[in-house]
Parts: C-alpha cells; structure tokens; sequence
C-alpha cells in the first residue's frame, strides 16, 4: 500500500519547487490561470506597487508584469520555490515571510496584494486579513484565488509525488461566506467572488490521466475560486 504522508507548507513546496512549473496538465492549475486572468482584468496595475503573497515559482509574474507594475514584492516562505522565482527574475525583490506575518512591508505601503492558491496553507485566514490590510493602502485592492472549500469537503487533497513519496501539504477549509465575513472585519469589502468548477472543460485532462473515475465521482463540485476585495477608508 503507497501511504501519504501530510507535511507543512514549508516541506511540501520546498520538495515539490523543482517540479512545480511542469505541470501543463494539472486541473487545478488550468482552472486557476483563466480566473487570475479575470481578476487581474479588473483593476489598474500599471505604476502600482504589489504584493504576491504565496508568490512561489512566480507562475503568474510574467502576466502580472506584462501590466507594467511600479514595483512587485514576492513573499514566500519556501526557500526552494523563492530559489526558483529568483533564477527565472534575478532582479527580483523577494522575502521570506509566511503569508500572515509579513516582515520588511510597511503599513500602508502597496496598493495591490495578490495571492494565489496559497491562502488555505494559512491556518489562520483571519491573521492574513489582518495583515494584508494593515499593508495595504486604504483604495487598494486585494485579488484571491485559492482551492475552493466545496473541493476539500468533497475529499480533494493538496498533493504531488517526489523521491517515490506521495505527499499531502497541509491546508485548512474555509467557507466563502466565512471569509467574507472576516475580509469585512479588517474593512476589505468583496466586489467580486467568482468559481470554477469540474466540468466537461477539463474532462480531457482526467481522460490522459486514466482517472475518469475520479471525474465522474466530483463533477459539477466547484475546485478554485476567485475573490477581489476592496480596502474601505
């Protein structure tokens, strides 16, 4: 029997940071990418400051600086996934903090965080909202994706193989309405909440994969979601 073991954050991604941009078929990714994209789409980022919470690898940073941002800080506390973002943009201004303690960022001192697929590795979604909104700027906005809650109550894990090894990395299921509620405590107001569910657009991919079975079992469950959030006054 091929056991999985569960690992933090850190342990995963620094494993996984080797393998992590070869993933062309990965359903998560493909279903994840389109949203970004509509999100990116809704605000004004040229000449901006920003923010990539969870940046990793950097998979959206040739999107994100095709819009001509001012500046672009990632944070990451994986020093394999850093690594490989730092040999793809040499200049870039990279620090090594988890998502919800953010070291070496002023108050106040961006006017746009990105975060992608990285908040529920976060075990407290209300310590990052405290956080981002303490650095970003009253205006400012704040664009989310993450594994959708629905695809971990149905059973959906985080995992990949490396060195004969199928791993899990750590993550937490928070409800959409619940993390809405906690953006408006910190005065982050949603503007915008879209998902992205299993369906027959990416049935190939679980047909390659010999794992139709898998398709049919959580078709029509909602796997990614998207969130554009509005620092208030």
């Amino acid at each position: 029997m091929k056991w999985t073991r569960r690992v933090s954050p850190v342990e995963g991604y620094d494993r996984w940071a080797a393998t992590y941009d070869a993933q062309a078929e990965n359903v998560v990714f493909v279903l994840e990418a389109a949203l970004f994209t509509e999100l990116v789409s809704r605000i004004e980022i040229e000449g901006k400051t920003l923010v990539d919470v969870g940046c990793g690898t950097g998979r959206h940073w040739k999107e994100i600086l095709s819009r001509y941002p001012a500046r672009l800080i990632g944070v990451d506390p994986s020093h394999g996934m850093l690594e490989r973002l730092k040999a793809s943009h040499p200049d870039a201004h990279l620090l090594s903090s988890p998502g919800d303690r953010i070291a070496g960022i002023e108050d106040a001192s961006c006017d746009v965080i990105l975060s992608t697929l990285a908040l529920a590795h976060i075990p407290s979604v209300a310590h990052a909202m405290r956080e981002w909104s303490r650095i970003l700027r009253a205006g400012g906005a704040i664009l989310l994706t993450d594994f959708h809650p629905d695809a971990i109550q149905a059973g959906m894990k985080r995992t990949f193989t490396s060195g004969g090894e199928t791993l899990e990395i750590e993550h937490h299921s928070t409800s959409l309405e619940r993390l809405q509620e906690i953006a408006l405590d910190e005065r982050l107001t949603p503007l915008f909440v879209d998902e992205r569910v299993i369906d027959e657009s990416v049935r190939p991919f679980f047909e390659r994969a010999q794992y139709l079975e898998a398709y049919d079992r959580n078709k029509n469950v909602a796997l990614v979601f998207g969130m554009h959030l509005l620092k208030t006054p």
